[in-house]
């Protein structure tokens, strides 16, 4: 089986769609070796793929990429059509919710769209045009594609509630990516802290978070820090006042976007994770930081409780009580946090790559 893969997203800083995608064909090219992977792009990639997947750079000749020169829409719609025709591929994926070109023949079209956060979050669109064009091309690539997935049972029936399919999508759970090999020096490990992980997104619940915590410090209730990482977005000019005094106050820490050694052992010393956020397609850092034997407090809203089950401490999304009395609860008792930890591996156990991935390439073969 000959597949390719849309590389667009791995054309910028490897988020968790490109590297969950990566360690799915990773998998299923383990499984069966014969299978080729060719991810497709335009730009130079800012992901590294792992060596059991290919890449061609689509209007490229020897160190001459002239591609770079090449409107994105000109190269979507004519230079990827007309290589996937002269190669005729089995499959062709999709995995960055959708954008998927006209005049795609002679292989299956498979789409991924993981969440519909853009139709859910107020402001997102600066106009109702706008929605409208986003809608359009969703439905559009639903259309053109032979096979729709995505990644809870929770984001499967908003793509239900919102498009016209013809049949349901298929759910392929994501596995943790996070992979720990290096060990690292670090300036935390002798200071207890809870940690945050996300970039910084109203829908994540960020400001309540360092609200709380604020509380906490200043009531002498709590005496570990706060760590944020992730990419700094000031989406208001409150966030970054609250983030500033509380660096100022000193019990909050910003560590921007951190390497994936770095992030192992920020997982594996912290008191907690802690996740308010309010809408979630599925949320990898819980999943993360419960292979990293980190306990998690985190909200029970949309996609959480399906892939936390009953391994973590839920707090509900509109309570500043809740928040407030788990932070104290995952400070002082031990006990919980070695029990969270227990449960957290046990679930994480539940999404393996190697099962995740023999699921999908059964899937692939019956198209």
């Amino acid at each position: 089986m000959k597949i390719f893969i849309d590389g667009a997203v791995f054309q910028i800083p490897a988020t968790g769609i490109a590297k969950s995608t990566l360690e799915l064909y990773k998998h299923v090219v383990k499984l069966e070796p014969n299978i080729e992977v060719t991810v497709l792009h335009k730009n130079k990639l800012k992901t590294i793929l792992p060596p059991e997947i290919k890449s061609v750079q689509l209007g490229s000749y020897k160190s001459i990429h002239f591609s770079r020169y090449v409107p994105n829409l000109l190269w979507r719609s004519l230079f990827l059509p007309i290589y996937i025709a002269i190669h005729k591929p089995d499959v062709v994926h999709f995995p960055w919710n959708g954008n998927v070109p006209r005049f795609l023949y002679n292989s299956k079209i498979v789409t991924t769209i993981y969440d519909l956060i853009p139709l859910r979050v107020s402001g997102f669109f600066k106009n109702s045009h706008e929605e409208k064009n986003f809608r359009k091309k969703i439905q559009k690539s639903i259309d053109r594609s032979d096979l729709i997935i995505t990644v809870s049972n929770f984001s499967k029936k908003e793509i239900m509630h919102d498009f016209q399919l013809d049949r349901e999508p298929l759910i392929i759970y994501i596995g943790p990516t996070i992979n720990c090999k290096k060990h690292i020096k670090s300036s935390y490990k002798n200071k207890t802290y809870f940690l945050y992980v996300g970039g910084y997104d109203k829908r994540k619940g960020i400001e309540k978070l360092i609200e709380t915590f604020m509380k906490l410090v200043k009531e002498n209730k709590i005496q570990s820090k706060l760590v944020l990482t992730g990419e700094k977005n000031y989406y208001s000019p409150y966030l970054k006042d609250l983030i500033n005094e509380g660096i100022m106050q000193g019990f909050l820490e910003e560590k921007g976007y951190v390497s994936e050694s770095e992030l192992c052992f920020l997982y594996t010393n912290a008191k907690a994770l802690v996740y308010p956020s309010t809408y979630e397609g599925y949320g990898l850092p819980p999943l993360e930081a419960m292979k990293m034997g980190c306990p998690v407090i985190t909200t029970n809203v949309t996609s959480i409780p399906e892939v936390c089950d009953d391994a973590v401490y839920y707090v509900d999304v509109n309570s500043e009580f809740e928040l407030f009395e788990a932070l104290i609860a995952l400070e002082k008792d031990k006990k919980l946090r070695n029990k969270l930890k227990s449960l957290g591996k046990i679930q994480v156990s539940k999404f393996s790559w190697e099962s995740i991935s023999r699921y999908f390439f059964e899937k692939l073969k019956k198209l």
